[in-house]
C-alpha cells in the first residue's frame, strides 16, 4: 500500500502528525494526487518526530506519496521512493475525503 504523508520542510523533511494520513492502492492515488513519473522527489524517508498535525498548514507544507516495492507492478515505470503531489495538504484532504 502506498502511503500519503504530510510533511514540513525545515532543515529536513518532518512528518506532520507522526504517521501517514492515508494508505491505499497506488493506482487509485495517481490521478487524484497528480503523481506523474516526473514527480519523483527522493528516496530518503521523511523524519518522524512528535510534530502534531497543524490546525492550519503552512504554504510550504507538502504532500509526499511513498511507493514501496509492493506498489511497483509489472508494466509501470514507478520506482520505490517518494513522489511529491503538487497539491497542498488541505487540497489532498478534500480530494481523498479525509476526516469528517
Amino acid at each position: 500500500m502506498a502511503k500519503v504523508w504530510f510533511v514540513r520542510r525545515q532543515n529536513r523533511l518532518i512528518v506532520l502528525g507522526g504517521k501517514p494520513v492515508y494508505e491505499g492502492n497506488l493506482e487509485a492515488l495517481i490521478w487524484p494526487l497528480d503523481l506523474g513519473l516526473h514527480r519523483y522527489f527522493t528516496e530518503q524517508a521523511p523524519v518522524v518526530e512528535d510534530e502534531p498535525l497543524p490546525e492550519e498548514f503552512a504554504p510550504s507544507d507538502m504532500v509526499l506519496v511513498e511507493v514501496t516495492k509492493d506498489d511497483v507492478v509489472a508494466g509501470t515505470n514507478y520506482r520505490v521512493g517518494f513522489y511529491s503531489s503538487p497539491y497542498s495538504p488541505k487540497a489532498v484532504t478534500q480530494r481523498l475525503k479525509l476526516g469528517s
